[in-house]
């Protein structure tokens, strides 16, 4: 059924189910099996170790092929000193020998030059690194995935790898952030201060918004015994380009982590509904509205955070506003929950903690960053859940002239 692989149940399995593992690489096994329907991959159907075995042969080759270079490299000396021409008259010798000096001061002012160069390629190799390291961890506020959602894109490299960070409630409330795309949101909000700003005073009103990109990554870890790592894991991404000025218009893609890209995934505006399958796009017109391409979009934010305003505590340093709340509050899985389409199954929903940040530009009120955490326990003793969710809208006004409209769609 169209959009039913978007509802990311959160589950330990039911009472009938002892291994959720081996239940999650079942389920892995059939998406494999048909990509264009996945929404949900495992990280274990990525081929990550058939990679690394072609890698070190591929390493493996070069350094055959370089101890064959120095190896032929030997042979030539011993040939060219085996022919210095010792039997010559000493006339010729004399000038032979300084032919050979001259010679020998040119390879080695050739030797110096090739040297520098390589110390030149060195420095600037490693001054890129730095370059990038630096790029990574400036700002965890903008899209990490580079992503073109018409499906030319380049490797996303998100990490579902667990990465623990601990994010605090202003009452002490402590959450475990374990999504690398919400690293850093922790230590934000520990050096923030509380604010007196209002929600509706802090985020730029719906009606100002007109075009922007915006990505949303999920993922679920499932924990049983006292392992540090999941037993099942789940995830799923989509990007899109969004109009709102007029009538709502998106195009999206949809994350296809077997091969690490964005690939189509659906057109809509008010009068049509274009999804792509099988390498081609097909009419669904009339079969849901827009705004249920994806659901994270400006409005539905700022609508959640309003409504959620009694309960959002509101923090601020030199650059950003920080909306807030980690705690037991249940209107938070409610409100958010819902919006990301994203609940529990077998779970202790009593024990449920729920945690929200949204991060807001100062000088622009423009809304940067949602990260949307949710733990419960399992029904079975030892299991616990952990669904988080990284939302980041960027770009405002960037398709101001037009978001992308797939070719020939209504040829």
């Amino acid at each position: 059924m169209l959009f039913a692989s978007f509802l990311f149940l959160a589950g330990c399995g039911s009472n009938e189910t002892e291994e959720p593992a081996d239940d999650g690489t079942e389920g892995v096994e059939e998406t494999e099996d048909d990509a264009s329907d996945a929404s949900v991959d495992d990280k274990e159907g990525t081929g990550a170790d058939e990679e690394a075995e072609t890698d070190t042969e591929g390493t493996d080759s070069e350094s055959e092929s370089d101890s064959e270079g120095d190896t032929s490299g030997e042979e030539s000396t011993e040939e060219t000193e085996d022919t210095t021409g010792e039997d010559r008259g000493s006339e010729d010798s004399d000038r032979d020998d300084s032919a050979e000096n001259e010679e020998s001061d040119e390879e080695t002012d050739e030797s110096e030059s090739e040297e520098g160069t390589e110390e030149e390629d060195s420095s600037d190799a490693s001054s890129s690194e730095t370059d990038t390291d630096s790029a990574d961890s400036e700002d965890s506020l903008t899209s990490d995935s580079d992503s073109d959602v018409t499906g030319e894109s380049e490797p996303v490299g998100i990490n579902f790898d667990v990465t623990e960070e601990t994010v605090t409630g202003l009452d002490g409330t402590e959450m475990t952030s374990m999504f690398e795309l919400n690293s850093g949101i922790g230590a934000l909000l520990d050096s923030a201060e509380e604010s007196d700003a209002a929600v509706e005073d802090i985020l730029m009103a719906k009606e100002d918004v007109s075009t922007y990109y915006a990505e949303t990554f999920m993922v679920i870890n499932v924990f049983t015994g006292d392992s540090d790592q999941p037993a099942d894991s789940d995830s799923v991404g989509l990007t899109a380009e969004i109009d709102e000025s007029d009538e709502f218009e998106i195009l999206s893609g949809m994350y296809d982590q077997a091969q690490d890209t964005i690939v189509p995934y659906a057109y809509a505006n008010t009068d049509s509904l274009f999804v792509y399958e099988s390498g081609m796009w097909n009419d669904y017109t009339g079969q849901a509205d827009p705004e249920e391409v994806y659901y994270a979009s400006y409005s539905n934010l700022y609508d959640a955070f309003v409504d959620s305003a009694d309960v959002m505590n509101v923090s601020e340093d030199d650059e950003y506003y920080y909306l807030h709340n980690i705690g037991t509050e249940e209107a938070l899985h409610d409100t958010f929950g819902t919006l990301f389409n994203v609940q529990f199954t077998n779970a202790d929903l009593e024990q449920q903690k729920n945690g929200v940040v949204g991060v807001v530009d100062k000088e622009s009120n423009e809304l940067l960053k949602i990260a949307y955490l949710s733990y419960a326990p399992g029904v079975t003793e030892g299991e616990e859940l952990y669904i988080e969710v990284s939302s980041i809208l960027d770009n405002y006004g960037e398709f101001d002239d037009g978001i992308t409209v797939p070719q020939g769609i209504y040829e």
